[in-house]
């Protein structure tokens, strides 16, 4: 018998979390969305509008995994509702802007890849910890 489903949570770890953002994102580019606000990422996910402003951590894994990938920084396409910008701390790729990764972000078709795993996003995670000491 299979395991049972498990849901999303109020509560989840930050990089389960990160595996809800990356599922939100591709979906909204793969059904012809564009950018977002991070009030309507938090929404989309089920959560308050203004819990968006503390989503930068999940961001941070997701942006960090597309790069080790050589995939455009999904995150890139999650602004400000105020200056249509990503947050100060948006990843991108090296040599690229957060303009450009957001327009290849954008062109990715993102159902070509398989979703990360909330195990492969905390390795991401523990990685950028170790990093910040």
């Amino acid at each position: 018998m299979a395991p049972p489903i498990k849901r999303f949570q109020p509560g989840d770890r930050t990089y389960v979390r990160a595996q809800r953002v990356w599922l939100t994102l591709a979906c909204r580019i793969e059904h012809g969305g564009g950018t977002l606000t991070y009030g309507d990422l938090a929404a989309e996910m089920g959560m308050d509008r203004r819990a968006g402003i503390g989503l930068h951590r999940e961001l941070g894994i997701v942006g960090t995994y597309c790069i080790q990938n050589d995939l455009p920084a999904i995150g890139c396409i999650v602004v400000s509702q105020e200056t249509d910008t990503p947050g100060p701390g948006v990843i991108s790729r090296p040599g690229r802007t957060w303009r450009d990764d957001q327009r290849d972000a954008l062109r990715t078709r993102w159902f070509e890849f398989r979703v990360p795993t909330t195990g492969t996003f905390r390795q991401v995670w523990e990685e950028m910890q170790e990093e910040a000491v």
